[in-house]
């Protein structure tokens, strides 16, 4: 057996990306590699119940006075507001030199860096050790990417922001709008010549992990390698492997405020597929207008639901009634056990899986729409920012396992719901979902959900990329020994 190596991994401090990629990491600790974590002190309490012989912690404190934040505010999920949200990028930044330092003393075999350090290429070179770049989404949203740059790109050939376009150079037709498109896309700014560092980073990287598996968009997999000229490796969904028993997906990262069998006590009296799962991520707060908006059009649709609603829209009395419901709601709500409304982290994993739930209602963040795929569950499509937009058409156009609500125009996340949805296009998706419509997109759904699972075991895709990657890398190590 060859020797361990020696891995070091530096997740983003936002939810979605630090959950994916400390799952990933477990996966390499789970093999025998020593795995250690590097993030901010504040962030421990979030990864500590994962350390083993072959994971641990090495936390730094984040300079929150310097960069004008109270003590505490370590990650993106508890900033709802761009003034914030940039003293804690300032924050982050401050961490580079103390970072280095510590890879360049105790030299790993190799770096799993988030996309959102691309530093850590140039800190790769410097100490000859391969560097392995995590994205938080799928290849065919890479792909998407890839196509929306240069003079030829699709969305520069239409005239208003709302004409439909097709998106060429893809192995499916797929169609949106410039709308759709994030903001550095269409007007470039700062956030565009980020954009170009992390490219570069890639560029200049040994590959990519991604939490997807090959079986669900494979053209999109040789694209991003053949045409792109990346190597990348599928070892998703690490939340299958990692996440089997109940009280693992209970307290996934995030402790929920509801147990395991609150939910299933609910959802045991419910019919196979009838009820809508909704719930838009950990970072969307949604103004009191569009929230009434989906309270109404759940109220009207007769579906039964449960409902997840986190941030400052969130509330730990169940018995209180905000003011943006509709009148007589919540009275619906005990009088007919119709829908149930979680206020706060929710055990979404178990949630989905029950053979009750029948669709997901998403903002289309990768986390979710991997777990909503592995659970064999269609889903009605919200997306609001990020690359969300791109994993819709993935959803709807390519693998055909879910219905729009029509959200026409991307967003930062910190102005979502600035152009409410009204209830009746959300009902309208519900119906066409949970109707005969949504019949054929359910058993496709649950066909990937089958391949999903396939792709972990022993001898899977994923399996055998993790496998391949960890043999490449010790390859690598033991040739540099070597000369």
């Amino acid at each position: 057996m060859k020797k361990a190596l020696k891995m070091y991994f530096l997740p983003y401090i936002s939810p979605g990306h630090m959950i994916p990629l400390t799952e990933m990491a477990r996966l390499f600790a789970n093999q025998g590699q020593q795995v250690t974590i590097i993030t901010t002190t504040g962030n421990a309490a979030l990864l500590e119940k994962y350390t083993t012989p072959t994971l641990s912690l090495h936390l730094i404190p984040l300079p929150t006075k310097e960069a004008g934040l109270r003590d505490g505010l370590e990650n993106f999920i508890s900033v709802d507001d761009l003034e914030t949200a940039g003293k804690l990028y300032y924050a982050l930044s401050l961490l580079k030199p103390v970072i280095e330092e510590f890879i360049m003393l105790s030299t790993p075999d190799c770096i799993i860096s988030d996309m959102f350090y691309p530093w850590t290429a140039d800190l790769a070179v410097k100490i000859a050790v391969p560097l392995v770049i995590f994205h938080g989404t799928c290849n065919f949203s890479l792909c998407m990417k890839d196509v929306m740059r240069g003079p030829e790109a699709p969305h520069l050939k239409v005239k208003s922001d709302h004409e439909v376009f097709e998106v060429s150079g893809l192995a499916d037709p797929v169609f949106m709008t410039r709308a759709q498109l994030p903001d550095y896309i269409r007007t470039p700014n700062g956030y565009t010549q980020l954009m170009e560092l992390w490219r570069e980073a890639e560029k200049n990287s040994y590959g990519v992990v991604v939490n997807n598996f090959y079986e669900l968009d494979p053209s999109y997999t040789e694209h991003y390698s053949k045409v792109m000229g990346h190597k990348v490796w599928n070892i998703g969904p690490a939340a299958q492997i990692l996440n089997r028993d109940v009280g693992d997906k209970i307290e996934r990262v995030h402790k929920a405020v509801v147990g395991g069998s609150e939910c299933f006590t609910w959802l045991d009296t419910k019919e196979p597929d009838s009820v809508l799962y909704v719930c838009f991520g950990s970072a969307v707060r949604f103004p009191d207008e569009q929230l009434h908006e989906i309270a109404s059009a759940l109220g009207s649709s007769t579906v039964s639901f449960i409902w997840v609603i986190l941030g400052k829209d969130s509330d730990p009395d169940p018995d209180s009634n905000p003011e943006w419901l509709p009148l007589g709601f919540d009275e619906m709500l005990k009088k007919s056990g119709r829908g149930m409304i979680i206020r706060g982290w929710a055990p979404q994993m178990l949630i989905l899986d029950h053979p009750s739930v029948g669709a997901f209602m998403t903002h289309c963040g990768w986390n979710s729409t991997m777990e909503g795929i592995n659970a064999g569950v269609a889903m009605v499509t919200w997306p609001l920012y990020a690359e969300q937009f791109y994993n819709e058409k993935l959803i709807t156009q390519v693998l055909k396992i879910g219905v729009e609500v029509g959200v026409e125009e991307w967003n930062l996340w910190v102005n979502v719901g600035k152009k409410v949805v009204k209830s009746d296009k959300i009902e309208a998706a519900i119906r066409a979902m949970m109707g005969e419509e949504g019949v054929e997109m359910k058993r496709k759904a649950k066909e990937l959900s089958v391949k999903a699972k396939a792709a972990v075991e022993d001898g899977g895709s994923s399996h055998r990329n993790l496998m391949a990657l960890i043999e490449d890398l010790q390859r690598i190590r033991d040739d540099k020994l070597v000369n």
